[in-house]
């Protein structure tokens, strides 16, 4: 294990310090380091991979207690800092930790746009660390995460044993079976919404036979094949793929990953035009002549922003987006000058990201633990605690129930009761579809868990996770699910309430009326509204319908964008969202397990928007 890291500048001002065995940070260690370098530079022989310096640091003669250690250390341009990191002595374990470490190190630190800032400071003759105590306080935040990660990752691959395979038991299904269903003739009618918002059912089945939200007191507790299937492939789920708990017991969504993979497509760019920018010295007059320092005009934006536009309407921005954009650059760039050995298109290139940038980072706190954590600090004169209620509103298979229950699975892993309810009372299978959920959440949080069987409240789930159901029925009835089931969780002492809503065309007046009523009734914490990134340049109508059904003094709160894994680069559905409403993007949907959801990393998705 290595012993420190720290960022400092030539003139020794610590920028970052982190001692990995949360001792306090021992300056004496950087100062002898720094003594050691100006006495005996390092030459191409103390590399390593021909970017990383190794620096042996003998023990001080003046204080009798010193001990000799070693440093791996890379020195940055543009600003010029150093990045030191220490430890006991050179070995290949050691040495390559060093290297990991550091790797991370630089990643994070320009993934989050550090050294850009700094420069400005500079620039500006301010303090360098003027105004960034936040976005290093998240590179301290994210760096602890991810080594601690590899800490356990590391300890976990040296005290593994082999594991036994699971058998895999095969159901035997029996042939010959005599009694084969005869197909049934399909009986005219069903249930619909009405012109007033009521269901109507003109279905000739018994409305009782159609529901299936109660379990089936006949089966007992017995488990059938599909229940055992199921409750294999919940114990197959890596909770750890969701996040990591940090210092405090917070559970911290990774958005980590996602900055760390757009660096690599970030080092191959930067790479390209640095070896661009100084082979063919020949051509250096022409370069110093047509490119840099030139007034741009708006002829000089007319076929890049043409250009421009047409890459965004490609990646599923909204025309009527792309068009207001392309406005920005323009209003941005008219009458100013480009800098040195930069185009007018890498310029505009430039300010549509700082453009996009400004859309998608939240203006608003997104901090939903802290508000979660509020709201459960105040008692009422019972000394009980009134529970943070959510609704999760969006189109039809979008993935609603899907991406609340990932919401739910990541409140469980910060210890929160979370009570379930099926207020989607239209859609059939809806109920069951939640308590299958339910029952893999509570295996999730509680191995022992039966599936199919009560806990002690008579309920679906467990003592941490339970599903509040009342069947079927008109949109009068979801309300009064809804009241009861914030009452409910209020006496059960539950932290979370997470309300399922039906599926609705955001184009249908009937179906967006009741949406009203409800959240006047229910009052909500939080309304979410799951989009899905597919849906391109229908997300504009899609949010505004949405975000206006509610009334003045209501809105949506923020957006989870589902699907993000099966578009690739095409995330134009975000800027459109976002755009159309103001409201902020929280998660992102990248995949179908609970652990598949990431908090949005605004820089990830400008990249990728912009490639």
């Amino acid at each position: 294990m290595f012993e420190q890291l720290a960022i400092f500048t030539p003139q020794g001002q610590v920028v970052y310090q982190f001692n990995c065995a949360g001792k306090k940070f021992a300056e004496t260690q950087i100062n002898s380091f720094l003594n050691r370098l100006l006495i005996s530079p390092v030459t191409n022989n103390d590399t390593i991979n021909g970017k990383y310096s190794i620096l042996n640091v003998g023990p001080d003669t003046n204080k009798p207690n010193s001990r000799s250690f070693c440093t791996m250390f890379y020195v940055a341009k543009q600003p010029d800092l150093y990045f030191v990191i220490t430890y006991a002595e050179q070995s290949l374990q050691l040495n390559q930790e060093a290297e990991d470490t550091l790797n991370l190190a630089l990643a994070l630190w320009e993934s989050l746009d550090i050294p850009y800032n700094i420069s400005e400071n500079i620039k500006s003759q301010q303090d360098i660390l003027n105004d960034l105590d936040d976005v290093v306080g998240k590179f301290d935040k994210y760096l602890r995460t991810k080594y601690e990660e590899s800490v356990r990752y590391s300890i976990s691959n040296s005290n593994s044993s082999e594991n036994l395979p699971l058998n895999n038991t095969k159901t035997n299904q029996q042939s010959g079976n005599k009694n084969k269903k005869q197909p049934q003739k399909s009986t005219a009618g069903g249930r619909k919404w009405g012109r007033d918002g009521i269901m109507e059912d003109n279905s000739a089945y018994d409305s009782a036979a159609l529901d299936f939200s109660s379990a089936d007191k006949k089966k007992g507790n017995t488990l059938s094949a599909r229940q055992l299937q199921q409750q294999q492939e919940v114990a197959n789920v890596d909770k750890d793929a969701l996040g990591n708990r940090t210092a405090n017991g917070e559970f911290l969504i990774k958005e980590i990953d996602d900055l760390l993979s757009t660096q690599k497509d970030t080092h191959a760019n930067n790479d390209n035009k640095s070896s661009n920018k100084y082979t063919d010295k020949a051509f250096g007059f022409l370069q110093r002549k047509f490119l840099g320092n030139k007034t741009i005009d708006t002829n000089d934006l007319e076929s890049v922003l043409d250009k421009l536009r047409q890459k965004l309407v490609s990646k599923n921005v909204a025309p009527e987006v792309a068009d207001y954009l392309t406005e920005q650059v323009s209003r941005d760039l008219v009458g100013s000058k480009t800098a040195n050995w930069t185009s007018v298109e890498n310029t505009a290139r430039e300010s549509l990201s700082r453009t996009l940038t400004k859309i998608l980072t939240p203006g608003v706190s997104v901090d939903l633990l802290h508000d979660i954590q509020g709201k459960l600090s105040h008692k009422d004169k019972d000394g009980k605690k009134q529970p943070y209620v959510f609704s999760v509103v969006g189109v039809n298979g979008v993935g609603k129930s899907t991406n609340l229950s990932k919401l739910a699975f990541w409140l469980l892993q910060n210890k929160l009761k979370v009570l379930i309810v099926a207020c989607d009372t239209f859609r059939s299978g809806a109920v069951e579809q939640l308590r299958v959920h339910v029952e893999n959440l509570a295996q999730l949080t509680d191995e022992s868990h039966v599936r199919g069987s009560k806990n002690r409240r008579g309920k679906s789930g467990n003592d941490s996770v339970e599903l509040f159901e009342a069947g079927y029925g008109g949109s009068d009835l979801v309300t009064k699910i809804a009241k009861q089931a914030i009452k409910y969780a209020h006496d059960q002492d539950f932290d979370i309430v997470l309300m399922d809503t039906a599926g609705r065309r955001h184009n249908d007046p009937t179906l967006m009326s009741p949406l009203k009523a409800f959240a006047e009734q229910a009052k909500p914490d939080k309304i979410i509204m799951v989009g899905e990134a597919l849906v391109g340049t229908d997300s504009v109508q899609q949010a505004k319908n949405f975000n206006d059904a509610f009334g003045k003094v209501r809105n949506l709160d923020f957006f989870i964008i589902s699907k993000c894994d099966t578009v690739g680069e095409m995330l134009g559905t975000m800027v459109n969202m976002v755009y159309a409403t103001g409201i902020p993007i929280l998660f992102v949907g990248v995949g179908q397990t609970y652990t598949d959801l990431r908090t949005l990393s605004v820089s990830w998705a400008v990249n990728t928007l912009m490639s």
